[in-house]
């Protein structure tokens, strides 16, 4: 038996591994920097009458950022709340087929949302669109979540590769 597999698969493990840190480590920053931008927009609003200009327009941009991070994040590991009525029955005839079924139509999907991101990125940088209070470009926010539903699909795409090469380990 060939180690190669495994060594490719381990490989892989730790490759996403490290961008699930990255992303953990990114959301963190985005929620860090929404929190603190809203802490000294109403302070500055009702302390010294004076709130800051475009807040509002930034906390906006950071969620969204914020969003499809966790998102990938949660498509890394493969953690989503699930409502299981009726596939149970199929889960049980062939709980790895189920899960690469499944897994697979979640690229699709993720794939799809990353692409007409992407071209609303690509068509906000042709338009030179740019947000209505700061004037800031709006492909800067667009391509920044069309990267991050990227990332989610490649990490999902990874983690379909390990449910094919090794068996599926008891849950952490």
């Amino acid at each position: 038996m060939s180690t190669a597999p495994n060594l490719q698969s381990v490989r892989l493990r730790a490759g996403l591994e490290r961008v699930i840190a990255m992303l953990e480590w990114t959301t963190c920053a985005l929620i860090m920097a929404m929190m603190l931008l809203t802490f000294a927009d109403v302070i500055g609003r009702y302390v010294f009458s004076s709130p800051i200009f475009g807040a509002s327009e930034m906390i906006s941009a950071l969620l969204a950022l914020t969003i499809f991070a966790g998102l990938g994040i949660t498509n890394a590991r493969d953690e989503h709340i699930a409502v299981e009525l009726v596939d149970h029955h199929f889960r049980r005839m062939s709980p790895r087929f189920y899960d690469l079924i499944i897994q697979l139509f979640s690229i699709f999907a993720m794939a799809l949302v990353a692409f007409v991101l992407a071209e609303a990125a690509l068509e906000a940088y042709h338009q030179n669109a740019r947000t209505f209070v700061l004037e800031i470009p709006q492909y800067w926010v667009a391509g920044g979540v069309s990267f991050l539903a990227m990332l989610s699909v490649l990490s999902q795409i990874a983690g379909v590769f390990l449910i094919l090469t090794q068996p599926k380990v008891s849950e952490r």
